[in-house]
């Protein structure tokens, strides 16, 4: 169950606890009854229960719309960081002078897709693909499809840190 769902379930429950205390408080007090200490205490205390009931309902309302908003935020600034790692890994390869079918395979080797997988999407044999992964592999000075990734990545944490350092 997620947590916005949970709150929302909170918040009903909250409402029917404060629903039930507000009737009672209003039957106790138009009644009509004779009301001795003790059920005045029982008036009193039943009526701050129901005030703080609909407080805390207000203040979980508010807190699941912080969340909300928070969550957002974070989404679209993950989506920013994505797309510029994209572009930065994208610019890197771009930077190796591939041909644009090894541009391709560098980038669906990057992604993750088997030798299988690359010659599938590009209508290829898994010779012409290992063929180009090698070639990739060569301009690239590395030995693997890790090391290729790392290669784009230690050039993106290089050029974050030096951002922070300057920020």
């Amino acid at each position: 169950m997620n947590k916005e769902l949970m709150a929302r379930m909170t918040m009903l429950l909250l409402l029917g606890c404060s629903g039930f205390f507000a009737i009672d408080v209003v039957v106790d007090v138009f009644s009509g009854e004779s009301q001795t200490v003790i059920d005045r205490i029982h008036l009193v205390v039943e009526t701050i229960a129901t005030i703080a009931i609909l407080i805390s309902l207000v203040l979980l309302r508010d807190y699941v719309r912080v969340n909300r908003r928070q969550e957002s935020e974070m989404q679209a600034s993950l989506a920013q960081l994505k797309q510029g790692l994209s572009e930065f890994i994208l610019n890197r390869i771009h930077a190796l002078s591939l041909t644009p079918a090894e541009t391709e395979v560098a980038i669906l080797t990057i992604k993750g897709c088997s030798i299988a997988e690359i010659g599938a999407l590009r209508g290829t044999s898994d010779g012409t693909v290992k063929a180009q992964q090698h070639a990739v592999y060569q301009k690239a000075g590395v030995t693997s499809r890790a090391e290729l990734l790392l290669l784009c990545i230690e050039d993106a944490v290089e050029y974050s840190t030096e951002v922070e350092s300057f920020g």
